[in-house]
């Protein structure tokens, strides 16, 4: 992430890296550009991981995202190849 959260009062950087920055539904298959610092599949999703930037994943490949399953990190993008997902904004 570009902006570091040193900036932010506890307060404030808490909900940030909780995404209180906001959160958008993704049910398409287009780019959509962050930065998220969570994925919530809504329905079974397939994340495409060509079309993301997750290069602090080692070793990854396209994945499943079951229905209620959350997984956080510094998502500079999200494409999706099916499936439904609440994506959370983080600072840029």
């Amino acid at each position: 992430m570009a902006t570091t959260l040193h900036k932010y009062t506890v307060v404030e950087a808490q909900n940030a890296a909780l995404g209180q920055a906001g959160v958008i539904m993704i049910d398409d298959t287009d780019a959509h550009t962050g930065p998220f610092v969570a994925i919530t599949a809504i329905t079974d999703a397939v994340v495409d991981i060509s079309e993301c930037d997750m290069s602090f994943i080692e070793d990854v490949a396209d994945f499943t995202l079951p229905k209620g399953v959350t997984i956080y990190g510094q998502f500079a993008s999200i494409e999706l190849d099916s499936g439904t997902v609440f994506a959370y904004r983080g600072l840029s």
